[in-house]
């Protein structure tokens, strides 16, 4: 177009250039009157090639906004919109890189190896030789999640699916597949036994023991209750209680969803929370049919302690509630020879010190502990199951880059069995974690 505008005002010139010459006896007056016409014809050519480049310009700039509006403007940050819907999603997660040096024996892709029935099986016991130093890397705690928020008449519909890849070699794990809208969810997520605002920030995937730390499917209403304050109440899978038996253990029979209630607040120096479970453990083999309550307890805090250093705790308490959801608890129940089930108690927690040095360093201390209560004739029974556990972190993160954390930690762990027999292991782990 620019190019055309040019040509045909140069023929224009041209012409009346070639009409002056041939009319040029005629009188100096018209010739000026000629050149003045000419002069107006140039200007308003120039006014339209300038109209014709502000008209280019707001159509690229135009198509440029309606380009990052359609990628980068969801509801949530990080999100975008779902064309042709009011549904905004987004895709992230991290990739992780786990080195683990072994200095007694071989203990796994996490120190205690999802021990969640109390046997801590990866601690040798002292005078046991088997065990031997071992150095391994795995990148399995890589995590992939997607979320959507979708606007509605009842208030913002949320999804999530995570997984990462624990499942067994390398396969893909599912760990959250979850909705909420209007203060209900439904799916699989922490259980609300636990809370997330009072968990430890360890390299090792699980953390200290007496930590609870497990998903369950469930349904779970949340109201709040003033302004820092949330009340939440939920029926969740009960994940099939252990029972402890004569020549080991067996899983109960489900039949009713565990309760579960939590009292959450949250405030600018920090977090409490308080929550509770009741159950039931069922065994049933042709004419013997046992059952009995179980319940637990979960205190949980984190308190800053200045601007740059934070204190963090959880107590536990339980008659067979933190099986399989407190790191190193024992199983729920026993069946004993008189063929009655008991449920087994369990108490633990661990506390925990956290301090930024800079804005891309940070510290922490955690300890952990479990007490395993056994009577004395399952003590017989099962001499290998672990009475107590401990555990000690010392962690250092480091954030070269964004979206980019450097971490190595100290392990060490000790435990003492119902047959009075101690042991213990020490574990150097370096985790780089890359995020987007």
């Amino acid at each position: 177009m620019k190019n055309s505008t040019n040509r045909f005002g140069l023929a224009l010139l041209g012409c009346v250039t070639a009409l002056a010459l041939f009319v040029a006896p005629a009188a100096g007056g018209e010739i000026d009157d000629l050149k003045a016409q000419i002069k107006a014809l140039m200007e308003r050519l120039e006014a339209l090639e300038a109209r014709e480049k502000k008209m280019k310009a707001d159509m690229m700039a135009a198509r440029e906004a309606a380009r990052k509006k359609a990628v980068a403007t969801g509801d949530f940050p990080g999100s975008w919109k779902m064309p042709g819907s009011n549904t905004s999603v987004s895709f992230s997660g991290y990739v992780k890189l786990d080195a683990i040096y072994d200095f007694d024996q071989d203990l796994g892709d996490s120190f205690f190896g999802y021990d969640w029935g109390g046997g801590a099986s990866g601690i040798l016991l002292e005078g046991d030789d088997s065990g031997q130093r071992k150095a391994s890397l795995h990148a399995r705690q890589t995590r992939l999640r997607f979320d959507s928020l979708t606007s509605t008449k009842m208030g913002n519909l949320k999804t999530r699916i995570e997984t990462d890849f624990y499942g067994g070699g390398n396969a893909l794990r599912l760990r959250h597949a979850y909705a909420s809208l209007g203060g209900v969810l439904a799916g699989q997520t922490w259980t609300t036994l636990m809370d997330e605002n009072t968990y430890a920030d360890t390299v090792d995937f699980e953390g200290p023991v007496g930590v609870v730390a497990t998903r369950r499917p469930q349904v779970r209403y949340s109201q709040a209750m003033g302004k820092n304050l949330t009340m939440q109440v939920a029926l969740e899978d009960p994940n099939a209680p252990t029972i402890l038996m004569a020549g080991g253990s067996t899983s109960s029979q489900e039949r009713i969803p565990n309760l579960v209630a939590a009292l959450r607040m949250k405030t600018s120096w920090g977090a409490i929370n308080v929550s509770g479970l009741l159950g039931q453990v069922l065994y049933e083999d042709g004419a013997v049919e046992e059952s009995v309550t179980m319940s637990a307890l979960h205190l949980g805090a984190n308190i800053g302690l200045g601007k740059d250093t934070r204190l963090w705790g959880t107590f536990n308490v339980g008659q067979g509630g933190l099986d399989k959801s407190m790191l190193g608890a024992s199983a729920a129940a026993i069946l004993g020879a008189n063929g009655e089930l008991e449920a087994l108690d369990s108490m633990g927690g661990f506390v925990g010190l956290t301090h930024n040095w800079s804005g891309s360093v940070s510290s922490g201390l955690y300890y952990g502990w479990v007490e395993n209560d056994f009577e004395e004739a399952a003590q017989a029974a099962h001499p290998a199951h672990s009475q107590s556990l401990q555990t000690v972190h010392a962690t250092i993160w480091w954030s070269p880059a964004p979206k980019t954390r450097i971490g190595a930690e100290i392990i060490q762990g000790w435990r003492e069995t119902n047959g009075g027999e101690e042991g213990d292991a020490t574990r150097l782990q370096l985790g780089l974690q890359y995020s987007f």
